[in-house]
């Protein structure tokens, strides 16, 4: 069909041992068990048992992400509960000075919305995170006919909760320890935040901005040359569900940056017109895969894809990210109405956009896991990976490195919001960094900022 992605590059493969020595090698010393005691000359027979047990153990956190992201939803959705969302502050009027008649009271109100949620999964209907949700209960033995079943599913979501504020306690602590009053140095630092947390597929939009802002300064640089993006992999596209920010449920759960990428590419005249480029969404998450796949198939039948757009007021947006929400998706797709409710117009400014079906058409998705696998083939002009390779630790992030750099077109570039290991042996390269300001910050004088890294691969002869 005209305007149709091609199929991705063959099934991905694991990483060989040849193609990771370089790193094992200078890592030596620091390699994780299973690799750290063996001697050089058994590092090659033991590799790849090791690489196919790291990608079941990276796979196997994607049910830590998904119970973090059924938290999330307990805690901040409003579709299933008249309930106040538990946000600080939600309870703290008038006691601001008693601090454990507030802990009590959120107490109470997180086991409010805990009962909700339980009703709610009960009697799911048609409704997509309900269905989720209870699917990924009962696969750990829940149920919710009885009394008896539903406190049992209280006790395991209330401890899931628990888990992820302590997790979130140790974070802050962790981003404490790495304040210095320089946002680029501690941006260096929490490169590795999420190396021991679940992996997520939470998303939202206002991150595609500083992709949007980062291609636009290598075009003006000359890096990228008008009609040069012809191919484009998105590694871990998220699913936008119930963030961890606002947690807005009122409409069928949406990827995002897959259009974002292509609505920028196109503004900024760096995809091949008519038809754009074709982009290839690589992920281990059987949920993405789905929804590609399901948008796909509903594309063919001439059927477009809605994105809805929610911008939140407790936000001071800059006008340059107004701006960006504003027209986003005009290149793509047309505006439709939103009709939320008076209480979540309360919460945020709402736009939708009706994306074409020959724009979903140009997408195609495989499972890839960019830690332990790669694809051979046709190589890419441009890899894109926000909020993804945080999840790592140092090996796998030069691993994923590697692999990327492997995809890529002699010189063609990794645009990533992350300081990946200064390692000799990762010859792909940080080229330059564009810093984004999206709204301004609490104190009032300091913004709210993203940085992304532009990686260049090493250029090879042809």
């Amino acid at each position: 069909m005209l305007g149709a992605a091609t199929a991705a590059s063959g099934p991905a493969r694991f990483v060989r041992f040849s193609e990771a020595r370089s790193i094992l090698t200078e890592l030596a010393g620091r390699l994780p068990p299973g690799l750290d005691t063996l001697p050089p000359a058994q590092l090659e027979a033991a590799w790849p048992r090791w690489i196919e047990r790291r990608d079941r153990e990276i796979r196997a956190r994607l049910d830590q992400g998904d119970e973090d992201t059924i938290v999330n939803w307990a805690l901040f959705g409003t579709t299933f509960t008249s309930k106040p969302r538990a946000v600080l502050g939600a309870v703290e009027a008038g006691t601001a000075d008693d601090r454990e008649l507030v802990l009590r009271r959120t107490i109470e109100l997180i086991s409010a919305r805990v009962d909700d949620l339980l009703t709610a999964l009960a009697s799911p209907g048609s409704d997509e995170r309900r269905l989720f949700a209870r699917a990924f209960l009962q696969r750990r033995g829940l149920r919710f006919a009885t009394a008896a079943d539903r406190d049992a599913a209280r006790m395991y979501l209330s401890a899931a909760i628990i888990r992820v504020a302590s997790e979130q306690d140790q974070i802050d602590q962790e981003l404490g320890a790495t304040s210095s009053g320089n946002p680029l140095t501690e941006f260096i630092e929490r490169s590795r935040l999420f190396r021991t947390r679940g992996l997520s597929l939470d998303t939202s939009l206002i991150p595609n901005y500083s992709v949007q802002q980062a291609l636009a300064a290598m075009k003006a640089r000359g890096l990228l040359e008008p009609g040069s993006v012809r191919r484009v992999a998105i590694v871990g596209p998220g699913l936008d569900f119930a963030d961890k920010d606002v947690g807005f449920d009122f409409y069928p759960p949406q990827t995002l940056q897959p259009f974002a990428v292509l609505d920028a590419l196109k503004r900024l005249g760096l995809s091949p017109a008519p038809a754009g480029p074709e982009i290839v969404l690589l992920d281990i998450s059987p949920r993405i895969i789905a929804h590609v796949t399901q948008a796909r198939a509903r594309a063919s039948r001439n059927i477009g894809y809605t994105v809805n757009l929610p911008l939140p007021r407790s936000s001071a947006w800059l006008p340059e990210t107004r701006a960006y929400w504003q027209t986003f998706g005009d290149q793509i797709g047309a505006p439709v109405q939103m009709r939320p409710s008076p209480a979540i117009a309360e919460l945020a400014e709402f736009r939708g956009v009706r994306v074409r079906p020959s724009a979903v058409q140009r997408m195609s998705v495989s499972n890839l896991n960019i830690v332990t696998q790669r694809l051979d083939g046709e190589p890419f002009d441009l890899v894109i990976a926000t909020n993804v390779f945080i999840y790592y630790d140092v090996l796998e992030q030069a691993l994923a490195m590697s692999n990327v750099e492997a995809m890529l077109k002699p010189g063609a570039f990794l645009l990533a919001n992350f300081s990946a290991p200064n390692l000799m042996s990762i010859t792909i390269r940080p080229v330059e960094t564009t810093t984004t300001s999206y709204a301004r910050g609490r104190a009032g004088n300091d913004s709210v900022v993203d940085f992304i890294v532009w990686y260049k691969a090493h250029a090879i002869a042809q």
